[in-house]
Protein backbone atom coordinates (compact mmCIF):
# COMPACT_ATOMS: atom_id res chain seq x y z
CA UNK A 1 0.00 0.00 0.00
CA UNK A 2 2.80 2.61 0.51
CA UNK A 3 3.96 2.09 -2.67
CA UNK A 4 1.09 2.56 -4.18
CA UNK A 5 0.33 5.72 -1.94
CA UNK A 6 4.21 6.40 -3.56
CA UNK A 7 3.06 6.49 -7.18
CA UNK A 8 0.23 8.73 -6.72
CA UNK A 9 2.56 11.55 -5.39
CA UNK A 10 4.14 11.38 -8.81
CA UNK A 11 3.98 13.83 -12.10
CA UNK A 12 3.29 16.29 -9.28
CA UNK A 13 0.06 14.33 -9.26
CA UNK A 14 -1.23 15.00 -13.10
CA UNK A 15 -1.93 11.67 -15.66
CA UNK A 16 1.47 10.89 -17.67
CA UNK A 17 -1.07 9.97 -20.35
CA UNK A 18 -2.58 13.46 -21.04
CA UNK A 19 -0.88 15.37 -19.07
CA UNK A 20 -3.69 17.44 -18.07
CA UNK A 21 -5.89 15.83 -15.10
CA UNK A 22 -5.29 15.30 -11.59
CA UNK A 23 -5.35 11.94 -10.87
CA UNK A 24 -6.48 9.33 -8.69
CA UNK A 25 -5.93 5.85 -10.76
CA UNK A 26 -2.60 3.56 -10.94
CA UNK A 27 -1.99 2.40 -14.43
CA UNK A 28 0.86 -0.62 -15.54
CA UNK A 29 2.63 0.65 -18.79
CA UNK A 30 2.94 -2.53 -19.72
CA UNK A 31 -0.25 -4.53 -19.11
CA UNK A 32 -0.09 -7.26 -15.95
CA UNK A 33 -2.19 -9.18 -18.86
CA UNK A 34 0.51 -8.42 -21.32
CA UNK A 35 3.41 -9.99 -18.99
CA UNK A 36 3.90 -6.57 -17.10
CA UNK A 37 4.65 -6.56 -13.56
CA UNK A 38 2.50 -5.77 -10.57
CA UNK A 39 5.58 -3.70 -9.23
CA UNK A 40 6.49 -0.03 -8.79
CA UNK A 41 8.59 0.10 -11.94
CA UNK A 42 5.76 -0.80 -14.48
CA UNK A 43 3.15 1.66 -12.54
CA UNK A 44 2.71 5.18 -13.09
CA UNK A 45 -0.33 7.94 -12.58
CA UNK A 46 -3.06 8.05 -14.88
CA UNK A 47 -6.64 9.78 -14.72
CA UNK A 48 -9.87 7.91 -15.32
CA UNK A 49 -10.53 8.53 -18.71
CA UNK A 50 -7.03 7.43 -19.85
CA UNK A 51 -6.92 4.53 -17.68
CA UNK A 52 -10.16 3.68 -19.01
CA UNK A 53 -9.07 4.03 -22.51
CA UNK A 54 -5.64 2.51 -22.53
CA UNK A 55 -7.04 -0.42 -20.50
CA UNK A 56 -5.21 -3.54 -21.45
CA UNK A 57 -3.20 -1.64 -24.88
CA UNK A 58 -0.08 -1.22 -25.59
CA UNK A 59 1.38 2.21 -24.53
CA UNK A 60 2.35 3.35 -28.51
CA UNK A 61 -0.94 1.47 -29.68
CA UNK A 62 -2.53 3.70 -26.96
CA UNK A 63 -0.46 6.90 -27.84
CA UNK A 64 -1.27 6.15 -31.63
CA UNK A 65 -5.33 6.20 -30.44
CA UNK A 66 -4.80 9.77 -28.69
CA UNK A 67 -2.70 11.16 -31.44
CA UNK A 68 -4.96 9.93 -34.43
CA UNK A 69 -7.93 11.53 -31.99
CA UNK A 70 -6.16 14.56 -31.56
CA UNK A 71 -5.52 15.52 -35.26
CA UNK A 72 -7.15 13.20 -37.40
CA UNK A 73 -9.82 16.12 -38.36
CA UNK A 74 -6.11 17.73 -40.09
CA UNK A 75 -5.14 14.81 -41.40
CA UNK A 76 -5.34 14.36 -45.43
CA UNK A 77 -7.69 12.32 -47.38
CA UNK A 78 -4.88 11.22 -49.16
CA UNK A 79 -2.22 9.25 -47.31
CA UNK A 80 0.73 11.07 -49.16
CA UNK A 81 -0.58 14.61 -49.12
CA UNK A 82 1.32 17.39 -47.08
CA UNK A 83 -0.59 15.75 -43.88
CA UNK A 84 -1.02 12.33 -45.07
CA UNK A 85 0.62 9.43 -43.56
CA UNK A 86 4.44 10.64 -42.59
CA UNK A 87 2.70 13.79 -41.21
CA UNK A 88 0.83 11.65 -38.89
CA UNK A 89 3.31 9.58 -38.15
CA UNK A 90 5.46 12.51 -37.27
CA UNK A 91 2.80 13.26 -34.59
CA UNK A 92 2.28 9.96 -33.01
CA UNK A 93 6.56 10.07 -32.32
CA UNK A 94 6.02 13.30 -30.93
CA UNK A 95 3.71 12.51 -28.65
CA UNK A 96 4.61 9.00 -27.77
CA UNK A 97 8.55 10.86 -26.71
CA UNK A 98 6.16 13.39 -24.39
CA UNK A 99 4.41 10.15 -22.53
CA UNK A 100 7.92 8.86 -22.51
CA UNK A 101 9.48 11.29 -21.42
CA UNK A 102 6.85 11.94 -18.47
CA UNK A 103 7.25 7.80 -17.49
CA UNK A 104 11.08 8.33 -17.38
CA UNK A 105 10.63 11.33 -14.85
CA UNK A 106 8.21 9.02 -12.85
CA UNK A 107 10.38 6.21 -13.00
CA UNK A 108 13.28 8.80 -11.74
CA UNK A 109 10.90 9.86 -8.96
CA UNK A 110 10.18 6.59 -7.84
CA UNK A 111 13.90 5.60 -7.71
CA UNK A 112 14.97 8.33 -5.36
CA UNK A 113 16.07 5.92 -2.50
CA UNK A 114 15.16 8.96 -0.04
CA UNK A 115 12.31 9.51 -1.27
CA UNK A 116 11.04 5.99 -1.01
CA UNK A 117 12.80 5.46 2.37
CA UNK A 118 10.67 8.49 3.25
CA UNK A 119 7.37 6.38 2.17
CA UNK A 120 8.17 3.54 3.46
CA UNK A 121 9.66 4.80 7.08
CA UNK A 122 6.24 6.48 7.86
CA UNK A 123 3.54 3.97 5.52
CA UNK A 124 4.22 0.87 5.78
CA UNK A 125 1.73 -0.56 7.99
CA UNK A 126 -1.13 -0.02 5.65
CA UNK A 127 -2.73 -2.96 4.75
CA UNK A 128 -3.38 -3.76 1.43
CA UNK A 129 -7.19 -2.63 1.67
CA UNK A 130 -7.03 0.43 3.35
CA UNK A 131 -8.57 3.49 1.31
CA UNK A 132 -5.23 4.75 -0.34
CA UNK A 133 -7.09 7.49 -1.73
CA UNK A 134 -7.90 8.64 1.86
CA UNK A 135 -4.48 8.54 2.62
CA UNK A 136 -3.67 10.34 -0.20
CA UNK A 137 -6.06 13.31 1.09
CA UNK A 138 -4.16 13.37 4.60
CA UNK A 139 -0.77 12.77 3.89
CA UNK A 140 -0.33 15.60 0.78
CA UNK A 141 1.15 18.34 2.99
CA UNK A 142 3.19 15.93 4.46
CA UNK A 143 4.86 14.91 1.08
CA UNK A 144 5.22 18.49 -0.03
CA UNK A 145 6.51 19.41 2.86
CA UNK A 146 8.92 16.21 2.75
CA UNK A 147 9.76 16.80 -0.70
CA UNK A 148 10.78 20.35 0.05
CA UNK A 149 12.99 19.28 2.38
CA UNK A 150 15.02 16.26 0.36
CA UNK A 151 13.02 13.20 1.86
CA UNK A 152 14.60 14.12 5.63
CA UNK A 153 15.17 10.29 7.75
CA UNK A 154 13.50 10.45 10.68
CA UNK A 155 14.84 11.00 13.91
CA UNK A 156 16.27 7.88 14.97
CA UNK A 157 14.50 5.47 17.88
CA UNK A 158 15.55 6.49 21.18
CA UNK A 159 18.14 3.91 22.74
CA UNK A 160 16.66 1.46 25.53
CA UNK A 161 17.22 -1.07 27.76
CA UNK A 162 15.72 -3.81 29.94
CA UNK A 163 15.32 -3.35 33.37
CA UNK A 164 13.84 -6.14 35.18
CA UNK A 165 10.89 -5.00 38.33
CA UNK A 166 8.60 -7.48 40.19
CA UNK A 167 5.70 -7.06 37.56
CA UNK A 168 7.65 -8.26 34.57
CA UNK A 169 9.91 -6.41 32.10
CA UNK A 170 10.01 -2.90 31.71
CA UNK A 171 12.08 -0.55 29.37
CA UNK A 172 13.74 2.92 30.03
CA UNK A 173 15.53 5.16 28.24
CA UNK A 174 19.10 4.92 28.33
CA UNK A 175 20.63 8.59 29.39
CA UNK A 176 23.06 10.63 26.65
CA UNK A 177 26.92 9.83 27.62
CA UNK A 178 26.01 6.55 29.18
CA UNK A 179 26.75 2.92 27.50
CA UNK A 180 24.68 0.46 27.43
Amino acid sequence: MWIRLMVLFTNMGRCVYCDDAQSEEIDHVVPVKHGGWDHWVNMVLACGPCNQGKSDKGLLAWVAELAYQRYGAEASTWPHGNKGLGWMRERIDHEFDEVMARIDGVKAELDDEARSDWFFDRYWFLGKNDPVYLWRGWVSSRVEKAREEGWPKPPPPPRMRVIRTRLGQVMEPIPEGETA
